[in-house]
Formats: C-alpha cells, structure tokens, sequence
C-alpha cells in the first residue's frame, strides 16, 4: 500500500493523494492488540506506513530536504506543506462537511504524559502538526485525519492520512 501512496519531492498530486485515502478507509486496519509494524522501503529504508491495533498511518506527500536553506526559501517550503494540505482538506470537506481540528499540544507540552499508541506512531514519524479530522460517511466507524509535520527545520515536510477504526482518543487540552 506505501509505494502507491507516497509521493516525495516537489511534486504533489491531489488526485492521487485522494485515491490513496479512498483505499485506506476500505483497506484493512489491524484488530485491536495486534502489535505495531512500521513498513520501509527495502532499498531506502524510508517511512512507508505504521500499522497497529485500530490504525493504519501512511505518507501521502514528501517534501525535499531543507537542509541549507534559508528564508524566504525555507518558508515558502512550509507555505507549500500548508497549501497541499488546504488543497485535500477543502476537498474532504466538500464531501464530507467541514473537519475537526483535534491538537496535539498537550502530548508536547507534557512529554510524560501517556501517550495512546495512535499518538505514539506519530510522533515516532515526527507529525506532530494538528490533525484535521472527519468521520466519512461512507467508512462505517472510521475516522480520518490528515496531519502535517517535520522534525525540525532541515527535515522534509510530510503530509500523512491515518485512518482508525473508531474514534481518535481524546487529548486534554
């Protein structure tokens, strides 16, 4: 399933990003208790999808790496992680009504505070942006949500879809 969802570098195409979210909310998710699996590229040990109890997370868009640029460039290169998620988030919300913003800030605000395995396989793919969330009418109990991240300033953005089985759990806020 990774290899046809990721799309790295600049280019960043919509419509197969929406293709890739139609095939995770009919795609199989893992039953509750069954252990976290995080799938690599054989060749590039690159991030293709966190499987696990409830949730299947996968890359939907890459940027390039950031290292050695400075502004305006670095943040124009935000701008354009901004804009491709604004670009799938207006399309999700024509179809299903507007999304739910759901915020992390209080896992990063207190880093010993217990994080749900959801939350955890996030984080270990440093998307630790606000999640935009819908409940598609179409996919039973599922829920989506896109999420936007990076590390730190020098690493590639990435846009990732997670789908549950289920409602995401709720955080303080």
């Amino acid at each position: 399933m990774g290899a046809v969802t990721v799309v790295r570098g600049l280019a960043f195409d919509a419509s197969r990003a929406l293709e890739a979210i139609t095939a995770l909310l009919t795609g199989p998710i893992p039953s509750a208790g069954a252990p976290t699996l995080i799938d690599s590229d054989p060749r590039t040990g690159e991030w293709l999808a966190t499987r696990a109890g409830g949730f299947v997370l996968v890359p939907l868009w890459e940027g390039p790496n950031l290292i050695g640029l400075r502004d305006p460039e670095w943040t124009e290169q935000l701008e354009l992680g901004d804009r491709h998620l604004a670009t799938l988030a207006g399309t999700l919300d024509g179809r299903w009504g507007p999304h739910r913003l759901l915020t992390v800030d209080h896992l990063i605000r207190n880093p010993q505070a217990d994080r749900p395995p959801v939350y955890e396989a996030l984080f270990r793919q440093d998307l630790y942006g606000d999640l935009h969330v819908w409940a598609p009418d179409q996919a039973d109990d599922r829920r989506l949500a896109l999420v936007l991240g990076h590390s730190d300033g020098d690493q590639p953005l990435t846009l990732a879809a997670l789908v549950t089985a289920g409602p995401l759990p709720e955080l303080p806020a």
